[in-house]
C-alpha cells in the first residue's frame, strides 16, 4: 500500500484530517507508515468517473479510499464494485461513518484518526475485508 486517497466529496473533510494527523501528536505513525496523501487529479480521475472506475484505479494504485457512507444505487456504484471485484489482495475501503459528527466533533475527528492509523498499520492484514468503518 502507497498511500490514501480521499473521496471527491469530502475531500476537504481528509484533507483537514491529514493535516491533523502531520502534528506533533499523530506525526511519527504518519512518519513510519511512509504514506502519501493523493487527491483524484494527481491519479487521472475526474471528480465523476464512475465509481468503478474509482475503485480500479485505487487498487491499481494501491491507495486506500477514503469515503463517507455510499450506497448501492446502480451496477457502478462503490458498493457494487467492492462486491464484484473484491478479492482477497484488495485494498478495503475506509468509510467516515458520520461526517456531520467529524464537522462537529474534535473527539470523534481524533478517533477517526485513531481507528484509521491502526487499520493503516495493520493494512496487510485486512486486504480483502471490502469496507471498513471510521472511526
Amino acid at each position: 500500500m502507497k498511500g490514501i486517497i480521499a473521496d471527491i466529496n469530502i475531500q476537504g473533510h481528509v484533507d483537514l484530517l491529514v493535516a491533523k494527523v502531520q502534528t506533533v501528536h499523530w506525526q511519527i505513525f504518519w512518519d513510519d507508515l511512509h504514506l502519501r496523501y493523493a487527491h483524484f487529479s494527481e491519479v487521472g480521475l475526474m471528480p465523476n468517473d464512475p465509481d468503478s472506475l474509482i475503485w480500479d484505479t485505487c487498487q491499481k494504485e494501491e491507495l486506500v479510499l477514503i469515503t463517507d457512507n455510499r450506497n448501492e444505487e446502480d451496477p457502478d456504484s462503490l458498493e457494487s464494485a467492492i462486491r464484484s471485484r473484491n478479492t482477497s489482495v484488495s485494498l478495503p475501503v475506509f468509510t467516515i461513518a458520520s461526517i456531520p459528527h467529524l464537522r462537529q466533533s474534535r473527539d470523534y475527528a481524533d478517533r477517526v484518526i485513531e481507528r484509521m492509523l491502526d487499520f493503516l498499520m495493520r493494512i496487510e492484514s485486512l486486504r480483502g475485508t471490502g469496507r471498513l468503518f471510521l472511526p
